[in-house]
């Protein structure tokens, strides 16, 4: 059914509002169909407020005079509004890595994947960025940060609804790109190797950077270990020696790819002295490239 026949089958007072709603529309900046992209459950949120249950037989605690960290599970939207009421300008950095809506059942909305060629697909995803981002913002302090990671499906779309959350005359939106996968995506035209960051911080509030030679002080990047993509016997061309220059702790070179067949490969350090690092993993696991052991015991 077209939009106009859709119109012609509507009452008067759905007209008017219908009018008065496209009146109040914004002229400029990014629009999409709100109301045939509303959660389910929000009807049914209204007026009730989550409760959170504490669960003391998972609490992991080492130290009884450090503070106990706490992992919500459950809709983000529910936690977010009830950090809301508990935790309100309380939170120095938020850092959100949402789904990216790439079309390949990646994430679901109103519990249904997200196919590539639904029409709605975009406007889903800002409704649900939308709510999520506005009380992330509420749960920042004056001089607090958000991070959000994002690839290229939804950068621009992200760029333009952080730009009405988090405006210009407030914050500073910075976008950084986050170096992930070298080698390329495998892609038959463009192949991606990275992905991004938006920052917004408020004016006048700068990152002090500092560098460390300390492994535990690092983010780690690597893959998240889900998927056979990660193991050396599935992507036999991706395992291959990286020569690290110790002293300059600079990558140098790489060494050549390894048949899966090949179990005696040189672990010792180069003619030059430079050492060889594989995907192998405190467990023993053989991955490829950055992947990380699926039993998650190898950090």
């Amino acid at each position: 059914m077209s939009i106009k026949s859709k119109y012609n089958s509507w009452s008067k007072e759905e007209l008017i509002k219908r009018v008065n709603s496209l009146e109040r529309r914004k002229k400029y900046g990014l629009v999409w169909d709100e109301e045939r992209t509303k959660e389910k459950f929000e009807a049914d949120a209204e007026g009730k407020l989550p409760v959170l249950k504490e669960i003391k037989s998972k609490e992991i605690k080492t130290d009884p005079q450090k503070p106990t960290h706490i992992l919500i599970e459950g809709d983000n939207y529910h936690a977010l509004s009830v950090l809301s009421y508990t935790h309100e300008k309380a939170v120095d950095v938020i850092y959100i890595d949402p789904p990216f809506n790439t079309g390949s059942q990646s994430w679901r909305y109103n519990n249904q994947f997200v196919e590539r060629d639904d029409a709605f697909r975009h406007s889903k995803w800002l409704s649900f960025m939308y709510k999520r981002l506005v009380l992330a913002k509420r749960l920042l302090k004056k001089d607090g940060s958000l991070i959000v990671a994002i690839d290229d499906y939804e950068l621009n779309h992200l760029g333009l609804l952080l730009e009405e959350i988090f405006p210009d005359i407030e914050y500073e939106r910075d976008l950084i790109i986050v170096a992930h996968h070298p080698q390329g995506a495998g892609s038959d035209t463009v192949s991606r190797i990275h992905e991004y960051a938006f920052i917004c911080t408020p004016h006048g509030v700068g990152f002090k950077g500092r560098k460390s030679t300390n492994e535990e002080d690092r983010w780690s990047l690597k893959r998240s270990g889900q998927g056979e993509n990660n193991w050396r016997t599935n992507r036999p061309k991706q395992f291959y020696a990286i020569i690290v220059n110790e002293q300059s702790r600079k990558v140098v070179d790489v060494g050549p790819e390894l048949p899966k067949e090949k179990s005696n490969y040189p672990k010792e350090n180069t003619k030059e002295g430079f050492l060889r690092i594989y995907p192998i993993y405190q467990t023993g696991c053989i991955g490829c490239k950055e992947a990380r052991c699926k039993c998650h015991s190898c950090i």
